[in-house]
């Protein structure tokens, strides 16, 4: 069998411009939405920090990171848990704000096609899935950006 008709078990997360697609694996949790306590007014994509299982971690805005819109807060926003992408240990976790509830989805790779529109700093790259538009984020680009962060400097989330 040839490994491009593997299904690949992902999530497609809602966001306010389009939704991100990601592999399942890097989720460790979902929750309602809490606001994050703000300790970084200086960083507008860096929304606070979250108690995640007795775990601070930061919260971010990838719509800002990736210089679109941030919704306003609402009912259907969650918290999405990512684990790390790199080996970075001392961002074992970190969270975003996202626009409604992730869904599962398993994909083959016959099923995603790449878009002709340009792609944000953040993106990997901008694809329609099953006629559903979609982005495949950076996560190691978030993953650098959080931990160079200045308001991050010297900080440790494990």
């Amino acid at each position: 069998m040839s490994t491009s008709c593997q299904p690949i078990s992902s999530v497609l997360i809602p966001m306010q411009q389009r939704p991100l697609l990601i592999p399942s694996a890097c989720i460790a949790g979902i929750q309602d939405y809490s606001r994050p306590e703000a300790n970084y007014p200086e960083t507008e994509w860096l929304l606070g920090d979250l108690d995640w299982r007795r775990t601070i971690i930061p919260v971010v805005s990838f719509e800002r990171l990736n210089q679109g819109r941030f919704a306003e807060f609402s009912a259907t926003n969650r918290i999405v848990i990512m684990h790390r992408t790199s080996n970075n240990a001392s961002l074992p976790f970190y969270a975003m704000v996202v626009q409604g509830v992730p869904q599962p989805v398993t994909l083959v790779r016959e099923e995603v096609r790449n878009s002709a529109e340009e792609k944000g700093p953040m993106e990997k790259y901008r694809i329609i899935m099953r006629d559903v538009p979609a982005s495949i984020p950076d996560l190691s680009l978030v993953e650098q950006k959080l931990t160079s962060s200045s308001d991050l400097a010297g900080g440790s989330y494990q």
